[in-house]
């Protein structure tokens, strides 16, 4: 029994390993870095207007600030367990760099 739940593991790693390297799912890390970049430019544009006072901005720049953070943590982990590319790394620093 131990044996077949090797092999089925195996298999699964397999699968895994596949689709982590696919055009598919590159892609799909490329929509959340675009979403991290768009969400960085918003939560900018809402805390500079909620500096000055802009009652919108006041009231949008929390829900930014959490959803911007949420996609910070989700890339953060990608990048931590390795299923990001070179490229995709890279953006995700000069994306960083626009924060500090």
């Amino acid at each position: 029994m131990k044996a077949s739940e090797n092999i089925f593991g195996e298999a699964i790693t397999i699968k895994r390993t596949d689709k982590i390297h696919s055009p598919q799912h590159n892609n799909k890390w490329d929509r959340y870095l675009d979403d991290y970049n768009n969400y960085l430019k918003e939560y900018k544009k809402h805390f500079k207007n909620s500096q000055n006072g802009d009652e919108i901005s006041l009231s949008l720049y929390p829900y930014m600030k959490a959803k911007w953070e949420v996609l910070k943590e989700r890339i953060a982990k990608a990048s931590a367990e390795k299923r990001l590319t070179e490229k995709q790394i890279k953006r995700v620093t000069k994306i960083n760099m626009k924060t500090v």
